[in-house]
C-alpha cells in the first residue's frame, strides 16, 4: 500500500505546478484546475518517488530542485506494479495507466525524470482526494471482485462490472455474486449486478438460486428485487427445497408473505 506524497497542478502546460493539499479528479478528464485534463490519454500524470533513483548522479540536484511537474506524487508502490494497463487507486478516484514515460524526453529539471518514469492515464473513476490518501495497484480478478461483493462495496463492485468482469462469475464454492450479495443483505451490490445482466436464475452445484439465500437470510428487499427480475419462486434445490420452504426454516414471516402472494 502506497501513499500520496503531494498534490500538484498547474492551469498552463509546460510550466511547474502548485502543489495544492486536496483535488477533485474528474472522470473521463482528469484533475479540476489543471491544465491537462480532457479527452485524452494523459489526463493524469503520477511519479512514484522511488523512480528518483534512476536520475544520475550528476543530474540529482538539478532534478531534486526542480519545481513539481507530475499531478501525484506517490511512494510505496514498487515501479515494475505501475505497468501499462493497470488500474491505480489514488484516494477514491481511480487511474488507468496507459503510458510510461513521455515519447520525447526531456533533459532539464524535474521533467528529466518524470518524462522517463512518469505514469500517465485517463480517470476511470472520479473522486477526491487529498495528500496522505492510500495509493493501490487494483488486483483485477475474479477473487478480488467476489471479495468485494462479499464485503458490500458498490463502487469497487460497479468499477469491475464495468472493467467487463461477469457478473455470474462463481466462486470456489460454486456461489454467485448474487448468493453472495443475498446471504449479507448488501441490496446496491445486487441491484448492480442486475443491472449489468446477472441471470437470478443460476444453480449452484446443489441446485440453489440466489432467490433461496435471500429467503433464507430473511433479506426482504432483496427477495422483492429478485422476484421483479424474474426469479423463479418454484425451483427447487437438490434438497427439495423451494425459497418458501427456506423462509419458512428461517422464520420470516415478510418474506413468507412476498413468497406466498408471487405463488398465489
Amino acid at each position: 500500500m502506497g501513499k500520496v506524497l503531494s498534490i500538484n497542478i498547474g492551469s498552463t502546460r509546460g510550466i511547474e505546478k502548485t502543489s495544492i493539499a486536496q483535488v477533485e479528479v474528474i472522470e473521463g478528464w482528469g484533475l479540476e484546475g489543471d491544465a491537462h485534463g480532457g479527452d485524452w490519454d494523459r489526463q493524469v500524470s503520477i511519479f512514484p518517488i522511488e523512480a528518483m533513483d534512476q536520475v544520475p548522479p550528476e543530474k540529482k540536484e538539478e532534478v531534486i530542485n526542480g519545481g513539481l511537474t507530475e499531478n501525484f506524487t506517490i511512494q510505496g508502490i514498487e515501479q515494475s506494479e505501475l505497468t501499462a494497463g493497470k488500474y491505480v487507486a489514488i484516494g477514491e478516484s481511480i487511474i488507468l495507466v496507459l503510458h510510461i514515460g513521455k515519447e520525447e524526453f526531456k533533459e532539464y529539471g524535474r521533467p528529466y525524470i518524470v518524462s522517463r518514469e512518469g505514469r500517465f492515464g485517463r480517470v476511470f473513476k472520479g473522486g477526491p482526494v487529498k495528500v496522505g490518501d492510500t495509493v493501490s495497484v487494483l488486483d483485477w480478478s475474479k477473487d478480488s471482485f467476489l471479495q468485494w461483493v462479499r464485503e458490500g462495496n458498490n463502487e469497487m463492485v460497479q468499477f469491475f462490472l464495468a472493467s467487463g468482469m461477469n457478473p455470474d462469475v462463481k466462486d470456489n464454492y460454486d456461489a454467485t455474486p448474487l448468493m453472495l450479495a443475498a446471504k449479507d443483505g448488501h441490496v446496491q451490490v445486487a441491484q448492480a449486478l442486475l443491472d449489468k445482466g446477472a441471470d437470478v436464475n443460476v444453480q449452484s452445484h446443489d441446485l440453489v438460486t440466489a432467490l433461496m439465500v435471500a429467503a433464507f437470510t430473511g433479506h426482504v428487499d432483496i427477495v422483492q428485487m429478485f422476484l421483479a427480475a424474474g426469479a423463479d419462486y418454484n425451483m427447487c434445490s437438490s434438497s427439495g427445497l423451494t425459497a418458501l420452504k427456506l423462509a419458512q426454516a428461517g422464520n420470516h414471516p415478510a418474506v413468507i408473505h412476498l413468497l406466498e402472494q408471487a405463488g398465489a
